[in-house]
């Protein structure tokens, strides 16, 4: 892991303690002008923790690239940022992470909206599902869950190295994690690799699948930034929890991919297990959308390191500060082999 940089001077006029310790009740955004020049893509920018993040950005002056399922989803997410702010600029594609076809031809959609030999600086991974209360599978035949919050966003890193290689000041890849991951002990992360991330037994409401799923998000930034430290490449991966936000939770949605895409004719809500932690853990500790987004907006100011975006990879932080994952999480044999076995799966290779 790299160590950490000092804090940028933020819109919030504390240090970066104080940050930490506020990160529940205020609202952290950079500093006015402190992002132009800087082209940020957001996996499911058209709502949620997505679409507050894209404003707050847009606002300090970036250029915000909104990933979304659809390209009407993703133009109208462009005209609601850029009725928020006109400090920055927008544009939409389209992009699919339960398609890995989708994902792979992303490459060609996206030189038509930032132009050929165009850069992104920071590629925040937001998009996801939760706790889907039945087995579904995505257009390659994965379990949605993982399927989407994982391997989709795998194949997703490798398709735009490329342009992330392109930043003039070095890249930030920034990984939504959750808290989650801590339903995930070793043994349960060894069966998932052992069966192809889709243990046969779908238990719990889908909590199980969403902390492998998020178990998997730590473990790829571990070993995205051991890659990135070894080849020298100037870039850095970091991932996060945001806290439980009153976004779609409760209709198993943390950000980009709606309830109803998963449910065509039916939403129902949690039940058994999942509705008990909705009621009795999930909805006693709601951030609002606002406050919950504050931790990846942080992360991809790069706020941690005086707008650095090369340093401090690897961490995994909460309310604006790093903290520490479970072993199993962080455990770097396993992040090897759930490179390996993603490669396998979706058949994409980052070129680290």
């Amino acid at each position: 892991l790299r160590g950490a940089g000092a804090a940028a001077t933020a819109t919030i006029s504390l240090p970066l303690t104080a940050q930490a310790a506020a990160a529940a009740s205020e609202l952290y955004s950079p500093a006015p002008g402190s992002l132009k020049g800087t082209t940020v893509m957001i996996t499911g920018a058209n709502t949620g923790l997505g679409l507050e993040s894209a404003k707050r950005l847009a606002s300090a002056g970036a250029k915000i690239v909104v990933a979304a399922r659809s390209q009407a989803k993703a133009d109208v997410a462009v005209a609601e940022i850029m009725a928020f702010t006109n400090a920055g600029s927008a544009v939409g594609v389209e992009v699919d992470l339960a398609n890995l076809a989708s994902v792979k031809s992303l490459p060609g959609r996206l030189e038509a909206v930032i132009g050929s030999g165009g850069a992104i600086d920071v590629l925040l991974n937001n998009a996801g599902v939760m706790a889907v209360p039945e087995r579904l599978l995505t257009a390659d035949g994965f379990e949605k869950t993982v399927g989407i919050n994982h391997l989709g966003h795998f194949a997703l890193v490798a398709a735009l190295l490329p342009y992330l290689e392109r930043s003039k000041s070095g890249f930030r890849i920034v990984n939504v994690s959750s808290d989650a991951h801590r339903f995930v002990d070793r043994k349960a992360m060894v069966q998932a690799l052992e069966t192809s991330l889709d243990p046969p037994d779908y238990a719990a409401g889908g909590w199980g699948a969403y902390g492998v799923s998020k178990a998997a998000n730590i473990l790829f930034t571990v070993e995205l930034e051991r890659r990135l430290l070894e080849k020298g490449v100037a870039g850095s991966a970091v991932t996060l929890h945001p806290g439980v936000v009153q976004t779609d939770l409760g209709r198993y949605i943390i950000g980009g991919v709606a309830a109803e895409d998963l449910h065509p004719t039916d939403v129902p809500p949690p039940t058994g297990v999942g509705a008990f932690l909705k009621e009795n853990v999930l909805d006693r500790a709601i951030l609002t959308v606002d406050k919950g987004a504050n931790t990846q907006i942080y992360l991809a100011a790069a706020a941690d390191t005086n707008g650095d975006r090369t340093k401090a990879g690897g961490l995994f932080y909460d309310k604006m500060r790093a903290v520490k994952p479970t072993d199993t999480s962080a455990d770097p044999e396993l992040a090897q082999r759930l490179w390996r076995l993603s490669e396998e799966l979706t058949g994409a290779k980052i070129a680290l």
